[in-house]
């Protein structure tokens, strides 16, 4: 008998002091740059395109923090931009996270909250290969610390 296999989303979310379409902007243009704001956790290439057009590829190697000294590798490609719900979806193609997971996306939603202020939020969207593999909640970890951080970063800069 065929297994079912489960979508299943987990989301984090950081208030940033930027207007909602000054951040989109920003971060729907510059993905690719991460690496320059958290250079200790987080390397990235474009392999295909520019990086912030659909169907760019990019290779990532990053320190999830579960294990010391354990980078993990991940290719993902820009699979869908909604200028509109100001949000864009990254698909895992390849790499560490796969090897649990059918399905691996994060998503990228930005919100308004005011003029003055956003809610970044990260879902990730996922499938399990077995439904007796854990949640990703490391993944969703580093995601939130990255959004901390990112809003520091972004206050820096404004």
């Amino acid at each position: 008998m065929a297994q079912l296999s489960r979508q299943h989303v987990l989301d984090v979310e950081n208030q940033i002091n930027c207007p909602a379409n000054k951040l989109f902007d920003f971060v729907k243009n510059n993905f690719t740059m991460l690496p320059q704001i958290f250079p200790s956790i987080l390397k990235g290439e474009v392999l295909e395109g520019d990086g912030k057009s659909l169907g760019s590829v990019t290779q990532w190697e990053y320190f999830l923090g579960v294990n010391p000294n354990e980078v993990l590798v991940v290719k993902d490609k820009l699979a869908e931009i909604d200028n509109k719900s100001m949000s864009f979806t990254r698909e895992a193609i390849a790499g560490d996270v796969m090897k649990n997971h059918k399905r691996f996306d994060l998503k990228v939603t930005i919100i308004p909250n005011g003029t003055e202020e956003s809610i970044l939020k990260m879902s990730i969207i996922f499938e399990k290969l077995n439904e007796d593999d854990p949640h990703p909640y490391p993944y969703l970890n580093f995601f939130g610390r990255m959004a901390a951080m990112f809003g520091s970063h972004l206050y820096k800069i404004n």
